[in-house]
């Protein structure tokens, strides 16, 4: 039946900010009525003979859009229910299921995985806490502030403008938002050798402790940076040098150079924990030891060497000497050194040939474990029986009167 109105077309009727329009149409000779809307597809049209019906089905299918259920218009059975279930879940908040459709999708993106609430909750405790807001380039900054006035060797200072200077540079965000996640990603994108790696990340965890000292992260928490695991460096067979070859390498070295060979072969420290600042007050000359701190440690535990007696002798014209006590780079050294004294430079051989000797002098793993920061596992794995006692003892021989070289040792200004 033909359907009288006296009504202004395109009808209107909206719900909330949902609209559906209804157009009085005449298609051979018949009127109909057609609703137009913004479907989960596109527009959609659908046609009436019957004007309330029309009506009613427009008030329908407003109320559905304003509702954000877009694909409910189409849907049946079970999946209009999970559709229906979905949008009445986001009411409370007010946003339409399409919406957090894609912002769950690029949360997914971001992360990687579905643990979305993990990372709210991340969110909510570090990010939105109490914590002050301090970016990664602020603690970078305030950290070589604080190293510098430490009296950390300039080495070391380097190394943090170059490898914490990349990190705030990739990472310009809050420090307390950075998650074990970014640590990982940014660690797999820097590209060098697993030593190198390694260095990055003793680094990147000693400015995540600063942070948590200083109160910008939680202090009862572990820090992302903790998650960082090791490189796993490939085993390299253990070369150490001969007697003679340390004697023409000390022999041929400047004076200032002298002390980082000296506490490495005779000494045992890592060159890391030299360019990390040992400072000449680590060295009690009373007590015959060299106290590593913890803070430059490999380890992070402070531990204690006993000095030998050849190594005491090559360093008291240095006693009384403060601050730093190696500041240079030594790796144009190491080829000069190389070069004077005829003797192939071999990498990490000073340490290895300290463990060797050691070990074949004391005959105690415990101990040279202790002075090398190993466990005697790997002193007994890497340098037990290694090297015959008569080289042990020629080794520990080299003195500064052996090596010609007792004038040539002037202490170090302060």
């Amino acid at each position: 039946m033909k359907t009288k109105t006296k009504d202004s077309f395109p009808l209107i009727i909206t719900k909330g900010s949902a609209s559906v329009k209804i157009y009085r149409m005449t298609n051979r000779g018949k009127v109909m009525f057609t609703l137009s809307f913004i479907g989960a597809s596109g527009r959609v049209r659908e046609n009436f003979m019957d004007l309330e019906e029309a009506r009613r089905e427009a008030n329908t299918r407003a109320a559905m859009l304003a509702q954000g259920d877009l694909e409910a218009l189409k849907l049946t059975g079970r999946e209009r229910q999970v559709f229906v279930a979905a949008a009445e879940a986001l009411r409370p908040t007010g946003i339409s299921l399409d919406i957090a459709a894609r912002e769950f999708a690029a949360a997914f993106e971001i992360l990687g995985h579905d643990a979305i609430i993990e990372a709210a909750r991340y969110y909510k405790r570090h990010v939105e806490s109490a914590l002050p807001d301090m970016t990664v380039g602020e603690a970078v900054a305030t950290f070589t502030e604080a190293k510098t006035a430490e009296g950390m060797s300039a080495l070391y200072l380097k190394d943090i403008r170059l490898i914490l200077g990349r990190l705030a540079h990739a990472c310009q965000c809050n420090l307390k938002a950075l998650t074990a996640d970014d640590l990982r990603g940014y660690m797999a994108g820097v590209k060098v050798g697993p030593v190198a790696k390694n260095n990055h990340r003793r680094l990147i965890v000693a400015l995540f402790n600063f942070a948590k000292a200083q109160g910008w992260l939680n202090k009862g928490e572990a820090t992302a940076a903790d998650a960082l695991g090791t490189v796993k460096v490939k085993e390299e067979e253990v070369e150490i040098y001969t007697p003679g070859e340390v004697a023409a390498l000390v022999s041929a070295a400047d004076a200032d150079f002298l002390p980082w060979l000296l506490l490495i072969g005779f000494g045992g420290l890592r060159r890391e924990e030299l360019a990390m600042g040992l400072r000449w007050e680590d060295v009690n000359f009373e007590r015959r030891c060299i106290i590593v701190p913890a803070a430059i440690a490999k380890t992070g535990k402070k531990r204690k060497i006993d000095l030998p007696d050849n190594l005491a002798a090559w360093l008291a014209p240095y006693r009384g000497s403060t601050g730093a006590i190696f500041d240079i780079d030594p790796r144009k050294r190491m080829a000069k050194i190389s070069a004077a004294s005829g003797v192939k430079w071999k990498r990490n051989a000073l340490r290895h040939s300290f463990g060797s000797y050691r070990m074949e002098a004391t005959r105690n793993a415990g101990q040279v474990a202790l002075e090398m920061g190993n466990s005697p596992a790997v002193v007994m794995a890497h340098y037990h029986e290694i090297v015959h006692a008569t080289d042990a003892k020629a080794y520990w021989s080299i003195s500064p009167a052996a090596a010609g070289k007792v004038i040539s040792l002037p202490a170090i200004a302060a």
